[in-house]
This record gives structure tokens, C-alpha cells and sequence, in this order.
């Protein structure tokens, strides 16, 4: 029985581990600097806990059941792992174990905006418009990465570096998160909902996406200056992601197109740590741990 509840959460959450916990888990480990086990544990926990809330959310699962039968037929719910009744029990006691866990470390501000945000894509329906769709989704990554830092920090609030690098994360987020949703396409089709894949065609879309991801390279290279290993890195996985979604349309070669464009945008969110390693170097050794 319990291997079975953790089968299920873990079916939850699969298909978000290199898009959402990948770049979240880099932003805060880079920008709070080292960590103790304990710290991260708790970071981890309520990372996954708000995870959790938007996955588990019923009326999502309800109105993308058609989606997830298409784009991911392992979720519980499609699979026959768990009721919509059940579901929604769970949703209850996620939601609620999240909000008092982030009571606890003192971030009800950036939960109670990230359940509003959940309340706008979903019950608001605000998900089917695609710009509304990129910008909830943001302020989604924005929550995670706020949250995570500050535990992992051992509650200490956000430093200048690390309000503008997980700003940053949210323009990023609202400008190329439609990468994302080629691969869904069928699915968000069925459920009437319009992504940009949809509503542009296909080459414009695919090219425009390509060149957002050239820009912020730029941008974020010029901003954080890294060293050019770094930069090439960076700019290498730009130019293999965005070649491979203006070469190939099919939704399985979309799938390994988003897969390189996470590479680059956990390694975009890796960045500040150049930063954080040069006032290191400028002021004493103990001041990369404070």
C-alpha cells in the first residue's frame, strides 16, 4: 500500500522532474550557496509539496484527462491508479500540508500568491489563453525558486543577485515556455486550449522560439558574464534545441527538442553562481558562505 502511494506521487511529478525541479533546485542551490542536509531536505519537501498541489489540483486533472490520455498516459489518474474522488481528497491535504509547512519558514506570501496563480490557470480557466498560460507559469517558477532559496538559505531573505536572477527565471519562463507546449500540442488541441504552436504557424512559431533563446543567451551572458567554457555551453545547447525544433515537426522529435532546451535553461540558471564566486574572491573566503 505504501509503495503503491509512492508510485503514484512519483507518477505525479514525473514528467516535471527535468523541466520544473531541475532549473528550480539550480536556481537555489546557486544563489543560497552551500547548504546543510537538513536545509535541503526542507527545501526539497516544500519545493515538491507546491508541485504536488498544482499536479494534484482536480479540476486540472478533470478538465486535462483527454490531454494527459494523449501527451502523458502515465499520470495516475489516466492509468486507473487513482479516483477523481480520491484525487481530490489528496489535493485537499497537499494544498493544506503546503501552506502550513511554508508558515513554518515564514514564506506565506509566496504560497498564498502561488495557490492564486494555481486558482487563476485552472478554476479561472486563464490556462487556455496562451500568453496567460506563460505568464501563470512563470509566477509558478518565480514561487518555486523564491521558496527553495529562502529554506536553503536557512531563511534569510532574497539578496539582490537573487531577486534579479529569479526575475530573470520569470521573463525567462513567459518568453520561451511554449516550448513546452509543441510536444503537447494534440493533447492542448483536444481540450480546446491555444498555445502558440497552435494559434502561429508552424515555422514562425518554431523560428520565433529559436531566436527568443538566442536573445537570452546573449542577455544573460552579457548579464552574469560567466567564463567562456560557461558561455559556449550555454550558447551549444541553445543552437542544438532550437536547430532540432525548426528541423524535425514530429511530437516525439519535439520531445527530445524540450528535453535540450531544459539542458540550456538549467545551465541559464546556473549562471549567477559566477557572481556569487567573484564578490567571493573580492571579499574573503567566509563570504560565499553567509
Amino acid at each position: 500500500m505504501l509503495f503503491h502511494f509512492f508510485v503514484t506521487i512519483i507518477l505525479f511529478s514525473k514528467s516535471d522532474v527535468v523541466p520544473i525541479l531541475g532549473p528550480s533546485l539550480a536556481v537555489a542551490m546557486v544563489l543560497a550557496g552551500p547548504t546543510d542536509t537538513t536545509a535541503f531536505i526542507m527545501g526539497f519537501l516544500w519545493l515538491e509539496l507546491h508541485l504536488l498541489t498544482f499536479e494534484v489540483c482536480t479540476p486540472s486533472v478533470i478538465i486535462g484527462l483527454e490531454e494527459d490520455r494523449l501527451s502523458k498516459p502515465s499520470r495516475p489518474i489516466v492509468a486507473g491508479r487513482l479516483s477523481s474522488a480520491a484525487a481530490a481528497k489528496f489535493y485537499l491535504f497537499v494544498g493544506a500540508f503546503s501552506l502550513a509547512w511554508s508558515v513554518y519558514h515564514g514564506l506565506l506570501l509566496c504560497s498564498a500568491i502561488y495557490i492564486l496563480a494555481i486558482y487563476c490557470y485552472n478554476e479561472g480557466g486563464m490556462s487556455r489563453n496562451w500568453f496567460l498560460k506563460s505568464f501563470l507559469g512563470s509566477v509558478g517558477y518565480v514561487c518555486y525558486c523564491w521558496g527553495t532559496t529562502v529554506i536553503f538559505d536557512h531563511g534569510n531573505p532574497l539578496s539582490n543577485v537573487s531577486i534579479t536572477a529569479i526575475a530573470m527565471s520569470g521573463l525567462i519562463h513567459t518568453t520561451t515556455g511554449h516550448a513546452q507546449d509543441f510536444r503537447d500540442r494534440f493533447g492542448d488541441a483536444a481540450i480546446g486550449r491555444k498555445t502558440l504552436p497552435l494559434l502561429l504557424p508552424p515555422r514562425i512559431a518554431r523560428w520565433s522560439l529559436a531566436l527568443l533563446m538566442t536573445t537570452w543567451t546573449a542577455l544573460l551572458i552579457r548579464l552574469w558574464t560567466p567564463p567562456h567554457a560557461a558561455s559556449v555551453l550555454l550558447g551549444l545547447l541553445c543552437l542544438i534545441s532550437g536547430t532540432k525544433f525548426i528541423r524535425n515537426h514530429s511530437v516525439e522529435a519535439d520531445r527530445d527538442s524540450y528535453w535540450y532546451y531544459n539542458m540550456w535553461l538549467i545551465t541559464a540558471h546556473l549562471l549567477p553562481v559566477f557572481t556569487r564566486v567573484a564578490a567571493w574572491r573580492v571579499v574573503s573566503p567566509t563570504a560565499f558562505l553567509l
